[in-house]
Protein backbone atom coordinates (compact mmCIF):
# COMPACT_ATOMS: atom_id res chain seq x y z
CA UNK A 1 0.00 0.00 0.00
CA UNK A 2 2.79 2.51 1.28
CA UNK A 3 5.02 1.73 -2.27
CA UNK A 4 1.56 2.28 -4.07
CA UNK A 5 1.16 6.31 -2.32
CA UNK A 6 4.85 7.04 -3.86
CA UNK A 7 3.79 5.82 -7.06
CA UNK A 8 6.52 2.61 -6.54
CA UNK A 9 9.42 5.19 -6.66
CA UNK A 10 10.47 3.46 -3.02
CA UNK A 11 10.58 -0.41 -2.90
CA UNK A 12 8.88 -2.59 0.03
CA UNK A 13 12.06 -2.79 1.90
CA UNK A 14 12.64 0.97 1.69
CA UNK A 15 9.52 1.58 3.37
CA UNK A 16 9.78 -0.94 5.93
CA UNK A 17 13.37 0.90 6.54
CA UNK A 18 11.75 4.64 6.45
CA UNK A 19 9.03 3.49 9.04
CA UNK A 20 12.20 1.69 11.41
CA UNK A 21 13.87 5.40 11.22
CA UNK A 22 11.06 6.68 12.33
CA UNK A 23 9.91 5.19 14.85
CA UNK A 24 13.69 5.23 16.29
CA UNK A 25 13.85 8.77 16.09
CA UNK A 26 10.76 8.97 18.11
CA UNK A 27 11.86 6.52 20.26
CA UNK A 28 8.96 4.02 20.00
CA UNK A 29 6.65 6.58 21.43
CA UNK A 30 4.11 6.54 19.22
CA UNK A 31 0.82 6.67 21.79
CA UNK A 32 -0.78 9.16 22.98
CA UNK A 33 0.93 11.34 25.55
CA UNK A 34 0.79 10.63 29.26
CA UNK A 35 1.56 12.67 32.74
CA UNK A 36 4.71 11.03 32.03
CA UNK A 37 5.64 12.13 29.05
CA UNK A 38 5.36 15.80 29.97
CA UNK A 39 6.61 15.29 33.58
CA UNK A 40 9.85 14.41 31.95
CA UNK A 41 10.21 17.70 29.71
CA UNK A 42 8.72 20.10 32.49
CA UNK A 43 11.24 18.49 35.05
CA UNK A 44 13.94 19.19 33.14
CA UNK A 45 12.80 22.68 32.45
CA UNK A 46 11.88 23.52 36.30
CA UNK A 47 15.85 22.80 36.79
CA UNK A 48 17.13 24.89 34.13
CA UNK A 49 20.68 24.60 33.44
CA UNK A 50 21.57 22.13 36.08
CA UNK A 51 24.13 19.24 35.30
CA UNK A 52 23.44 17.46 38.19
CA UNK A 53 19.55 16.78 38.27
CA UNK A 54 17.33 17.26 41.51
CA UNK A 55 16.55 13.96 42.22
CA UNK A 56 14.47 15.34 44.68
CA UNK A 57 12.31 17.13 42.55
CA UNK A 58 11.88 14.49 40.20
CA UNK A 59 10.55 11.86 42.69
CA UNK A 60 8.26 14.08 44.15
CA UNK A 61 7.04 14.55 40.96
CA UNK A 62 6.59 11.39 39.90
CA UNK A 63 5.01 10.57 43.42
CA UNK A 64 2.08 13.56 42.79
CA UNK A 65 1.62 12.16 39.78
CA UNK A 66 1.33 8.84 40.72
CA UNK A 67 -1.30 10.07 43.01
CA UNK A 68 -3.17 11.81 40.99
CA UNK A 69 -3.65 9.17 38.76
CA UNK A 70 -5.99 7.29 41.49
CA UNK A 71 -8.37 9.88 41.88
CA UNK A 72 -10.95 10.38 39.79
CA UNK A 73 -11.46 14.15 40.04
CA UNK A 74 -7.79 14.71 38.21
CA UNK A 75 -9.22 12.74 34.83
CA UNK A 76 -10.93 15.84 34.16
CA UNK A 77 -7.28 17.34 33.49
CA UNK A 78 -5.09 16.70 30.52
CA UNK A 79 -2.07 15.33 31.17
CA UNK A 80 0.21 17.92 30.62
CA UNK A 81 -1.83 20.39 32.95
CA UNK A 82 -1.41 17.96 35.48
CA UNK A 83 2.34 17.06 34.83
CA UNK A 84 2.70 21.13 35.07
CA UNK A 85 0.76 21.33 38.37
CA UNK A 86 3.06 18.72 40.03
CA UNK A 87 5.61 20.64 39.20
CA UNK A 88 4.20 23.56 40.70
CA UNK A 89 3.13 21.46 43.94
CA UNK A 90 6.61 19.69 43.89
CA UNK A 91 8.92 22.93 44.06
CA UNK A 92 6.41 24.75 46.43
CA UNK A 93 6.99 21.57 48.37
CA UNK A 94 10.82 22.23 48.32
CA UNK A 95 10.87 25.81 48.86
CA UNK A 96 7.63 27.34 49.84
CA UNK A 97 8.81 30.65 50.74
CA UNK A 98 10.30 30.37 46.48
CA UNK A 99 7.28 31.36 43.79
CA UNK A 100 7.10 27.96 42.33
CA UNK A 101 6.52 29.39 38.94
CA UNK A 102 8.52 31.63 36.19
CA UNK A 103 8.34 32.85 32.38
CA UNK A 104 10.52 29.96 31.37
CA UNK A 105 8.15 27.30 33.09
CA UNK A 106 5.08 29.00 31.62
CA UNK A 107 7.06 28.79 28.23
CA UNK A 108 7.92 25.30 28.31
CA UNK A 109 4.29 24.25 30.01
CA UNK A 110 2.37 26.70 27.89
CA UNK A 111 0.52 27.11 31.44
CA UNK A 112 0.20 30.44 33.64
CA UNK A 113 0.01 29.88 37.36
CA UNK A 114 -3.92 31.06 36.99
CA UNK A 115 -5.11 28.18 35.06
CA UNK A 116 -3.01 25.37 36.68
CA UNK A 117 -4.88 26.74 40.54
CA UNK A 118 -7.39 23.89 40.31
CA UNK A 119 -5.43 20.95 39.36
CA UNK A 120 -2.34 22.21 41.69
CA UNK A 121 -5.35 22.26 44.97
CA UNK A 122 -6.79 19.36 43.73
CA UNK A 123 -3.48 17.29 44.18
CA UNK A 124 -2.62 19.16 47.54
CA UNK A 125 -5.42 17.29 48.51
CA UNK A 126 -4.35 14.17 47.93
CA UNK A 127 -0.52 15.27 49.28
CA UNK A 128 -1.50 16.21 52.24
CA UNK A 129 -4.49 13.35 52.39
CA UNK A 130 -7.21 15.32 52.57
CA UNK A 131 -9.01 13.60 49.09
CA UNK A 132 -8.43 9.94 47.66
CA UNK A 133 -8.14 7.79 51.23
CA UNK A 134 -5.17 6.56 52.20
CA UNK A 135 -3.23 5.50 49.25
CA UNK A 136 -0.96 3.65 51.76
CA UNK A 137 0.62 1.62 48.35
CA UNK A 138 1.82 4.40 46.96
CA UNK A 139 3.35 6.30 50.06
CA UNK A 140 4.95 3.76 51.56
CA UNK A 141 6.50 3.09 47.89
CA UNK A 142 8.22 6.75 48.17
CA UNK A 143 8.67 6.65 51.63
CA UNK A 144 11.66 4.85 51.43
CA UNK A 145 15.70 5.78 51.15
CA UNK A 146 15.80 5.04 47.37
CA UNK A 147 12.76 7.70 46.56
CA UNK A 148 14.59 10.29 48.98
CA UNK A 149 11.52 9.75 51.43
CA UNK A 150 9.45 12.09 49.59
CA UNK A 151 6.49 11.10 50.05
CA UNK A 152 6.81 12.24 53.65
CA UNK A 153 6.93 15.93 52.62
CA UNK A 154 4.55 18.18 52.84
CA UNK A 155 3.49 21.23 50.80
CA UNK A 156 2.07 24.14 53.40
CA UNK A 157 -1.90 23.56 54.12
CA UNK A 158 -2.34 27.11 52.40
CA UNK A 159 -0.63 28.42 48.74
CA UNK A 160 -0.31 32.13 48.74
CA UNK A 161 -2.46 33.05 46.32
CA UNK A 162 -0.01 35.76 44.73
CA UNK A 163 1.48 31.86 43.46
CA UNK A 164 -1.46 31.93 41.19
CA UNK A 165 -0.82 35.67 39.78
CA UNK A 166 0.74 36.03 36.61
CA UNK A 167 4.39 35.92 36.60
CA UNK A 168 7.08 38.44 35.66
CA UNK A 169 9.92 38.13 33.42
CA UNK A 170 12.86 36.35 35.21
Amino acid sequence: KFCDMTENTDTKQEVVEMEADVLKTLNYEVGNPTIKTFLRRFTRAAQGNCKNPNLLLEFLGYYLAELSLLDYGCVKFLPSMVAAAVIFLAKLTIDPRKHPWNSSLQSHTGYRPSELKECVLRIQELQLGRRGGSLVAIRNKYKVHKFKCVSTLSSPSEIPASYFEEVEER
